[in-house]
């Protein structure tokens, strides 16, 4: 079978494809969409089905969670516990490569995250999954969509590669061209005090640190 791939703009994403992609999204399909970080498997993080074909396509632990992409901080606390501290660091660097990792709510199946209190997510700075999680009004995974344990995918011919004869499970891959960035979002945890690093990326940890003691301490 023919893999049906989209040609989209990087900055203006076309809405009749996005509305195509959400329509699958909404049946419980997973999609490739590209993020501000690499191309991504684009699926309703709270369908159970769904996020299992998502760690089919990946062969991907059940052990290592899966964070979201969401439109907005105020979306976020739909499915987080989203507290003063993440609404600053939203303000300041998102939409970004910034993930932030929270309490969850109940909304979240316990199957995403590894069964664990706790959720990462993003807001990446990129149109087309931006819309598409409005479009779907659900959040959205933005796992990689690379086979675990192999480098990211930062092109469609990347995605095709690695994915083989199980492309054929992806029923749209949305094309804006290479991701010219090759950098990993920064995680990191709100969920103690004070915030830990989980993961280096793309913003600088020293000067998360330096932001959030000045925000926690703006007195000195």
């Amino acid at each position: 079978m023919a893999v049906n791939i989209k040609k989209i703009d990087a900055a203006s994403p076309d809405k009749e494809i996005l509305e195509q992609a959400a329509r699958l999204i909404n049946k419980g399909e997973v999609v490739v969409c590209p993020t501000d970080t690499g191309y991504a498997f684009a699926a309703n993080a709270l369908d159970t089905r769904a996020i299992a074909k998502v760690f089919h396509l990946k062969g991907r632990s059940y052990s290592n969670p899966i964070h979201i992409a969401v439109s907005s901080i105020d979306e976020a606390g739909k499915y987080a516990l989203v507290d003063a501290t993440a609404r600053f660091l939203a303000g300041r660097y998102l939409p970004g490569a910034l993930t932030l990792v929270m309490p969850r709510k109940e909304t979240v199946p316990s199957m995403l995250v590894a069964g664990l209190d706790t959720i990462g997510i993003r807001i990446p700075d990129n149109p087309a999954i931006l819309r598409l999680a409005e479009m779907t009004g659900h959040p959205l995974t933005t796992t990689s969509a690379n086979v675990s344990g192999r480098p990211g995918a930062y092109t469609v011919e990347e995605v095709e590669a690695q994915l083989g004869e199980n492309i054929r499970d992806v029923p749209l891959i949305l094309d804006q061209g290479p991701v010219r960035v090759r950098e990993l979002s920064t995680i990191i945890d709100l969920t103690v005090s004070p915030p830990q690093l989980i993961r280096q990326g793309r913003i600088s940890w020293l000067e998360l640190r330096d932001v959030l003691k000045r925000f926690q301490n703006p007195q000195e």
